[in-house]
Parts: structure tokens; C-alpha cells; sequence
């Protein structure tokens, strides 16, 4: 029984034919990409005459800001504006964050002023009874607040459950 079998052709990698449809979407990619060059190429020469014009531009503008810049500066501004350069220096956030974690549960502040020349702070506050207003008062001395005392204090007659309005002045530092 000797039988014999048909061969078995297994091409893995059969050889590949370059089609015409091929040769032309290549040939299609070479043609957009060297337009999209030369716009390319366009629109940086107009950026460049662009930006010579405006140095030209700024150019004309500097001579004027000069004789400006020469001109005495008025002396009020000039310390109206070292004030305001002063007070942005001044830590704000940790002066407040440390307000903030004095605890008080019958005292609700009304103003914080501050002046940051001297490091004081002014808080003008209410509590509901008067051992409250000396526990905020107490509470608020440490590290941040080192020198607190009472300003004023006064009962409000007027006010329901007559809450006593008070001032504190704390001396505060950075941390």
C-alpha cells in the first residue's frame, strides 16, 4: 500500500510584487510633505519680518521711555510705593494661620486689623461671657502672639444674652 501524497507547497514569506497603487500613494506622501515645507519655510520668514518690525518698532518707543525714566520721581510716590513693597514682604499667611488656630468656641471675631510697620495686630472681637473673653485673651498668648492685652472691653446692654465686645492688641513675629 504505497500510496503517495501530494507535496505540500508552506511559503512563509512569498515574494512580494510592488503595485502600482503603491508607487503612487508614495510618490502622493513626497509631494504634500515638500508643500508643507515650503509653507512652513513661508510662515517663518513672516515671523521673522514680523518680530524686526517690532524691534524697529521698540526701537522708536526707547528714546521716549528714557527721558521719562530720567525725570525726578516724585518723593511721595516713591514712598508710597517702598510701603506697599513693605507690606507685601510681611508673612500674612502664617500671622493668620496662627489667628486661626486659637481655639474659642464662644468668641466670634469681628476685625483683624494689622499694621505690619510694627507687628502689632488689633482684634476686635465678642464673646459671650466675660471668663470667655480672658480664656480667648489667654489663649491667644505663645510663640506667634508673645505679647496680647487687653485693650477695651465693654457688656452690650442692648444686645441679646449681652455679649461683651472687646479689643485685644497682640504683638505678633514671624515664624
Amino acid at each position: 500500500m504505497a500510496s503517495k501524497m501530494a507535496r505540500l507547497e508552506l511559503d512563509f514569506a512569498p515574494a512580494r510584487r510592488n503595485a502600482p497603487l503603491g508607487w503612487v500613494l508614495l510618490a502622493a506622501g513626497l509631494v504634500l510633505a515638500t508643500l508643507a515645507g515650503v509653507q512652513f519655510r513661508a510662515a517663518h520668514a513672516e515671523r521673522l519680518a514680523h518680530a524686526g518690525e517690532l524691534s524697529a518698532l521698540s526701537g522708536k518707543l526707547l528714546p521716549a521711555n528714557a527721558e521719562a525714566a530720567g525725570q525726578a520721581v516724585d518723593p511721595r510716590a516713591a514712598k508710597a510705593a517702598a510701603a506697599v513693597a513693605r507690606d507685601l514682604r510681611v508673612p500674612w499667611s502664617e500671622m493668620l494661620t496662627a489667628l486661626e488656630a486659637v481655639q474659642a468656641r464662644d468668641v466670634a471675631l469681628l476685625g483683624v486689623e494689622p499694621s505690619p510697620t510694627r507687628h502689632n495686630i488689633r482684634i476686635t472681637a465678642e464673646a459671650k461671657t466675660p471668663d470667655a473673653m480672658l480664656n480667648y485673651v489667654d489663649a491667644l498668648r505663645g510663640e506667634a502672639f508673645p505679647e496680647v492685652h487687653l485693650a477695651s472691653h465693654q457688656v452690650q446692654a442692648q444686645t441679646p444674652g449681652e455679649p461683651v465686645r472687646f479689643v485685644v492688641q497682640a504683638r505678633w513675629k514671624a515664624l
